[in-house]
């Protein structure tokens, strides 16, 4: 990528946050890149992305390789979603990664790869739902010849969404860890899918040498650690409101999933849970490493925005 030509960017699934998030911060990058994104249904693009003239909104599907028009482009940027129509996790990740990297094969100019993943997707089993990111590294970490792959934790719209189990007349913030005071490393270190957002940006458009790696790891987390009574408190700023704080214990988290997923992947999630806990495999992870990057937006600034719109 030349500093001196215009840069093409593919993002997929455009639909997703991350997806959206890079979109958004590409669009207002000062290096004016040409954005195309993937969608399985084009009418779904935001107004604010196709009134912009440096966006083009595509018609493709993960699930086809066929689909999927990289042409022109200098780096792509893929969010793998979690499949909800029950397929495992691990063989759903396989085939969409697979098919991304048919269509990376294809054309020769993408020289940039950026893999929105996951905190703890280098665990092979034990994580749950992560298990899909796991087998997505793994595919695509040489498709192209400089490959970032970017691993957020948790995001703060997961916790508004969490928020928002109960009605208006009942404000309960339900917690899927038992003990309010622990921050657990996924949760405790989330981060805003706006920071997410233009740090994969930033990843796509950077041209210094220093950059032109063959295959990068970055760890994205938010400026400090949370716990459930951090975020607790957090929300009821935001909102203004008094919220009730349930923290679920173990016990109870099939119940709580099920509230939110469709039970084939009730497991999944009830396992991911079980790995931030004590003697789960991603308990260790609080420090931070060479390959760390915090963000800056705090959580209750973007609760505040969610709140108002």
């Amino acid at each position: 990528m030349s500093e001196n030509s215009p840069i093409h960017v593919t993002v997929l699934p455009a639909s997703t946050q991350a997806g959206e998030a890079t979109i958004r911060a590409l669009l207002s990058a000062e290096q004016k890149p040409s954005i195309r994104g993937i969608y399985r249904d084009t009418s779904k693009a935001p107004d604010e992305f196709t009134s912009n003239p440096r966006f083009d909104a595509a018609k493709g599907d993960i699930d086809l390789w066929s689909g999927l028009d990289f042409r022109g482009s200098d780096a792509v940027f893929y969010n793998p979603p979690p499949p909800f129509d029950g397929r495992d996790p691990a063989v759903f990740a396989a085939q969409a990664a697979n098919n991304v990297l048919a269509a990376l094969k294809r054309v020769p100019s993408v020289k940039r790869l950026v893999v929105s993943s996951a905190m703890g997707s280098q665990h092979e089993r034990g994580t749950g739902m992560l298990r899909l990111n796991h087998v997505t590294d793994l595919v695509l970490k040489k498709a192209v010849p400089e490959v970032v792959i970017v691993k957020p934790a948790c995001y703060y719209e997961t916790w508004a969404a969490a928020a928002k189990y109960a009605g208006p007349e009942e404000l309960c913030f339900e917690s899927p860890i038992e003990d309010p005071e622990y921050k657990v490393p996924m949760c405790a270190h989330q981060i805003s899918v706006e920071d997410v957002g233009k740090f994969c940006a930033g990843y796509l458009l950077d041209s210094s040498e220093a950059s032109k790696q063959s295959l990068r790891t970055v760890e994205l987390r938010g400026p400090r650690s949370y716990s459930a009574t951090d975020v607790h408190q957090a929300i009821e700023n935001a909102t203004g409101q008094k919220w009730e704080l349930a923290n679920i214990p173990r016990g109870g988290l099939v119940k709580l999933f099920a509230k939110e997923v469709p039970e084939v992947y009730v497991p999944e999630f009830v396992e991911l849970i079980a790995a931030m806990l004590p003697g789960g495999v991603l308990a260790g992870e609080l420090e931070d490493g060479e390959s760390t990057v915090r963000g800056t937006i705090e959580l209750e600034e973007a609760l505040r925005k969610m709140v108002s719109g």
